[in-house]
């Protein structure tokens, strides 16, 4: 016991953690953005083909039926109609209530509102029970936004899915990222501020290994919160680890996705455009491209546990997100 205590005091609050930090910047960040990221694919081809990309593959994997899946970081609900079309049963799950408020206003959600609920929760603690969904969809770089927790991620939702099931997500390669940055920065004239004074707008330390590239957080500089970058070789050894078999992987615009006037004219011409979309699911496949596009896609399964663990419980097809502390549910 402490010398002199504080009678009738209250106890001390424990201090935020690090990640508890991180997702509370994301979120108020993304808070703020509903409108952009409704807009994010309008306007540019090449962000068009970069969405259709994941959707082809998304609908290429997507088991048929009316089990529960579960769609992690839907913001405003791009992939999600998607899913619903698959007779799926959705629980959609993200940090960002106006994100999740805008999902339930679009056109092709409210008339199969009936089967989607909306959570709000942390994708590093689902509030679920073991092995709920047949299949579990992360698009828009979740791994990468949780980065040191993306083993914690992944083991979530090793967690939640049931053996067998399907996790389908894409990740930012450090080339994709490196292009977008120098596209971005060139087109706000951003770039020579950055090249006379780079110490400013870049951060202090990045520590490089063979498989990732983790960017810690600087406030006030071009990094606005952690991120992880990982290769093909990294992602597939960190699903590995959380107990899922990669059995596909796709490039995302390997051909055509920092390739504007490209785009743009396939854009015109259903037929080219089609053409398009089949030569990049091609060449997204062939080794060495995986880096070259606007990240890459993967396709993973559940692993069965051994005989030695204890078995994951039963799902429940009629299974509802429960009313927590750890999770804001939206009917």
């Amino acid at each position: 016991m402490p010398a002199n205590p504080r009678r009738g005091s209250r106890p001390r609050k424990r201090p935020a953690s690090r990640s508890s930090k991180r997702r509370r910047r994301i979120r108020e960040r993304f808070d703020t953005q509903v409108d952009r990221e409704r807009r994010r694919y309008s306007g540019q081809a090449w962000r068009l083909l970069v969405r259709e990309l994941r959707d082809r593959f998304l609908e290429r994997y997507l088991p048929q039926g009316h089990g529960w899946v579960l769609e992690l970081g839907p913001g405003p609900g791009r992939f999600t109609p998607t899913i619903l079309s698959s007779g799926a049963r959705v629980v959609a799950v993200d940090l960002s209530l106006p994100m999740l408020r805008a999902l339930g206003r679009r056109k092709p959600i409210r008339s199969r509102s009936t089967r989607l609920r909306r959570v709000r929760a942390a994708g590093e603690h689902l509030p679920f029970q073991d092995g709920t969904f047949r299949a579990a969809i992360a698009l828009g770089n979740i791994l990468g936004f949780s980065a040191s927790d993306g083993a914690r991620l992944l083991s979530e939702l090793a967690r939640v899915t049931r053996p067998g099931g399907l996790l389908i997500l894409d990740v930012a390669s450090p080339v994709a990222a490196t292009t977008d940055f120098l596209e971005s920065a060139a087109r706000t004239r951003l770039l020579r501020r950055v090249l006379r004074d780079p110490s400013y707008y870049f951060l202090n330390q990045v520590a490089r290994s063979s498989d990732r590239t983790h960017q810690p957080y600087a406030p006030k500089r071009w990094g606005f919160f952690e991120f992880d970058f990982y290769t093909p070789a990294g992602a597939e050894e960190a699903l590995v680890a959380a107990g899922f078999r990669p059995v596909d992987r796709m490039a995302l615009g390997a051909v055509g996705a920092y390739r504007e006037r490209l785009t743009t004219i396939a854009r015109r011409e259903p037929r080219v455009w089609r053409n398009l979309l089949e030569l990049e699911e091609r060449v997204g496949r062939r080794p060495g491209v995986l880096e070259t596009g606007h990240g890459f896609v993967v396709a993973a399964v559940r692993e069965r546990p051994s005989p030695r663990t204890r078995p994951q419980a039963r799902p429940q097809e009629s299974y509802r997100p429960p009313r927590s502390r750890a999770a804001h549910v939206l009917s």
